[in-house]
Protein backbone atom coordinates (compact mmCIF):
# COMPACT_ATOMS: atom_id res chain seq x y z
CA UNK A 1 0.00 0.00 0.00
CA UNK A 2 1.28 3.45 -0.87
CA UNK A 3 0.05 6.52 0.94
CA UNK A 4 0.36 9.90 -0.74
CA UNK A 5 1.69 12.73 1.38
CA UNK A 6 2.38 16.34 0.49
CA UNK A 7 4.73 18.24 2.76
CA UNK A 8 6.23 21.69 2.98
CA UNK A 9 9.92 21.93 3.84
CA UNK A 10 11.65 24.76 5.62
CA UNK A 11 15.04 25.95 4.30
CA UNK A 12 17.04 23.71 6.64
CA UNK A 13 15.13 20.56 5.66
CA UNK A 14 15.36 21.44 1.98
CA UNK A 15 19.14 21.94 2.24
CA UNK A 16 19.50 18.54 3.95
CA UNK A 17 17.58 16.84 1.15
CA UNK A 18 19.70 18.60 -1.51
CA UNK A 19 22.86 17.59 0.34
CA UNK A 20 22.01 13.86 0.34
CA UNK A 21 20.20 13.44 -2.99
CA UNK A 22 23.45 12.93 -4.97
CA UNK A 23 24.75 10.42 -2.44
CA UNK A 24 21.65 8.19 -2.51
CA UNK A 25 20.77 8.80 -6.18
CA UNK A 26 17.05 8.53 -5.78
CA UNK A 27 14.03 10.74 -5.55
CA UNK A 28 13.21 13.07 -2.69
CA UNK A 29 10.49 10.61 -1.67
CA UNK A 30 13.08 7.78 -1.55
CA UNK A 31 15.34 9.91 0.60
CA UNK A 32 12.52 10.77 3.02
CA UNK A 33 11.55 7.07 3.27
CA UNK A 34 15.21 6.24 4.03
CA UNK A 35 15.31 9.01 6.65
CA UNK A 36 12.20 7.62 8.33
CA UNK A 37 13.80 4.16 8.56
CA UNK A 38 16.90 5.73 10.18
CA UNK A 39 14.70 7.73 12.55
CA UNK A 40 12.89 4.56 13.60
CA UNK A 41 16.20 2.72 14.22
CA UNK A 42 17.61 5.67 16.19
CA UNK A 43 14.49 5.84 18.34
CA UNK A 44 14.69 2.08 19.04
CA UNK A 45 18.34 2.38 20.06
CA UNK A 46 17.63 5.36 22.29
CA UNK A 47 15.15 3.28 24.27
CA UNK A 48 18.18 1.51 25.81
CA UNK A 49 21.01 4.03 25.34
CA UNK A 50 20.72 7.82 25.48
CA UNK A 51 21.96 9.94 22.58
CA UNK A 52 24.96 11.39 24.48
CA UNK A 53 26.21 7.84 25.10
CA UNK A 54 25.75 6.95 21.43
CA UNK A 55 27.76 10.04 20.46
CA UNK A 56 30.51 9.05 22.91
CA UNK A 57 30.60 5.51 21.49
CA UNK A 58 30.95 6.90 17.98
CA UNK A 59 33.68 9.25 19.20
CA UNK A 60 35.55 6.40 20.90
CA UNK A 61 35.09 3.73 18.25
CA UNK A 62 34.62 5.64 15.00
CA UNK A 63 38.28 6.42 14.44
CA UNK A 64 39.42 2.95 15.52
CA UNK A 65 41.41 4.44 18.42
CA UNK A 66 39.58 2.40 21.08
CA UNK A 67 38.48 -1.20 21.50
CA UNK A 68 35.59 -2.93 23.23
CA UNK A 69 36.66 -5.31 25.98
CA UNK A 70 34.34 -7.56 27.97
CA UNK A 71 34.36 -6.76 31.69
CA UNK A 72 35.59 -10.29 32.41
CA UNK A 73 38.57 -9.67 30.11
CA UNK A 74 39.19 -6.32 31.79
CA UNK A 75 39.32 -8.01 35.19
CA UNK A 76 41.63 -10.78 33.97
CA UNK A 77 43.99 -8.21 32.43
CA UNK A 78 44.36 -6.36 35.73
CA UNK A 79 44.72 -9.56 37.71
CA UNK A 80 47.56 -10.53 35.37
CA UNK A 81 49.21 -7.10 35.53
CA UNK A 82 49.16 -7.19 39.31
CA UNK A 83 51.30 -4.38 40.68
CA UNK A 84 52.68 -3.62 37.21
CA UNK A 85 55.93 -1.85 36.41
CA UNK A 86 56.55 1.83 37.03
CA UNK A 87 57.02 2.18 33.26
CA UNK A 88 53.46 0.87 32.70
CA UNK A 89 51.91 3.25 35.25
CA UNK A 90 53.93 6.21 33.94
CA UNK A 91 52.61 5.47 30.46
CA UNK A 92 48.99 5.36 31.69
CA UNK A 93 49.58 8.74 33.38
CA UNK A 94 51.05 10.15 30.14
CA UNK A 95 48.11 8.85 28.11
CA UNK A 96 45.81 10.69 30.53
CA UNK A 97 47.74 13.91 29.80
CA UNK A 98 47.34 13.36 26.05
CA UNK A 99 43.61 12.70 26.40
CA UNK A 100 43.19 16.03 28.22
CA UNK A 101 44.51 17.83 25.11
CA UNK A 102 42.27 15.76 22.84
CA UNK A 103 39.16 16.36 24.97
CA UNK A 104 39.95 20.07 25.21
CA UNK A 105 40.00 20.25 21.40
CA UNK A 106 36.58 18.53 21.34
CA UNK A 107 35.14 21.07 23.80
CA UNK A 108 35.02 18.61 26.72
CA UNK A 109 36.58 20.87 29.32
CA UNK A 110 34.88 21.02 32.68
CA UNK A 111 35.43 18.22 35.16
CA UNK A 112 31.88 16.94 35.13
CA UNK A 113 31.82 16.78 31.32
CA UNK A 114 35.14 14.89 31.34
CA UNK A 115 33.96 12.38 33.95
CA UNK A 116 30.63 11.87 32.15
CA UNK A 117 32.40 11.29 28.83
CA UNK A 118 34.92 8.83 30.29
CA UNK A 119 32.05 7.10 32.13
CA UNK A 120 30.88 5.89 28.71
CA UNK A 121 33.96 3.59 28.62
CA UNK A 122 32.26 1.65 31.42
CA UNK A 123 35.33 1.93 33.69
CA UNK A 124 33.04 3.30 36.40
CA UNK A 125 29.60 4.61 37.28
CA UNK A 126 29.68 8.32 38.07
CA UNK A 127 27.95 9.74 41.12
CA UNK A 128 27.84 13.53 41.31
CA UNK A 129 28.06 14.33 45.02
CA UNK A 130 28.22 18.10 44.50
CA UNK A 131 29.51 20.60 41.95
CA UNK A 132 33.09 19.92 43.11
CA UNK A 133 32.92 16.35 44.45
CA UNK A 134 32.46 13.14 42.50
CA UNK A 135 32.51 9.45 43.32
CA UNK A 136 33.43 6.88 40.71
CA UNK A 137 32.09 3.41 41.46
CA UNK A 138 34.50 1.10 39.65
CA UNK A 139 33.10 -1.57 37.36
CA UNK A 140 36.17 -3.72 38.09
CA UNK A 141 37.89 -3.05 41.42
CA UNK A 142 41.21 -4.32 40.05
CA UNK A 143 41.24 -1.40 37.56
CA UNK A 144 41.32 1.23 40.33
CA UNK A 145 45.01 2.06 39.99
CA UNK A 146 44.63 2.27 36.21
CA UNK A 147 41.66 4.68 36.39
CA UNK A 148 43.35 6.76 39.10
CA UNK A 149 46.65 7.06 37.16
CA UNK A 150 44.82 7.94 33.96
CA UNK A 151 42.75 10.65 35.66
CA UNK A 152 45.73 11.96 37.64
CA UNK A 153 47.57 12.46 34.36
CA UNK A 154 44.46 13.91 32.76
CA UNK A 155 43.98 16.54 35.48
CA UNK A 156 47.72 17.26 35.99
CA UNK A 157 47.71 20.72 34.35
CA UNK A 158 44.03 21.38 34.86
CA UNK A 159 43.17 25.02 35.69
CA UNK A 160 41.90 23.98 39.14
CA UNK A 161 43.57 21.59 41.56
CA UNK A 162 41.97 18.14 41.52
CA UNK A 163 42.46 15.66 44.36
CA UNK A 164 41.97 11.99 43.49
CA UNK A 165 41.79 9.32 46.17
CA UNK A 166 41.43 5.59 45.69
CA UNK A 167 39.13 3.88 48.16
CA UNK A 168 39.07 0.33 46.86
CA UNK A 169 35.87 -0.02 44.83
CA UNK A 170 35.52 3.77 44.67
CA UNK A 171 37.59 6.70 43.48
CA UNK A 172 36.77 10.07 44.91
CA UNK A 173 37.50 13.26 43.04
CA UNK A 174 37.45 16.62 44.73
CA UNK A 175 38.03 19.96 42.99
CA UNK A 176 39.74 22.52 45.18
Amino acid sequence: MIERLSISLNNESSKIIQKYLPKYQGSKADLIRRALIYLDKCEEIQETVDFKTIEAYIDYLGKLEHVIVDISHWKVIFNEIGTGSSKFWDEIYRIGEEHRKEYYDKGIRNIRMVLEHVEKTNWYKLNVDSEDCYTLILTVTEAGKFVKNFLTGFFKDYPRKVEISDEGKKIRIRVI
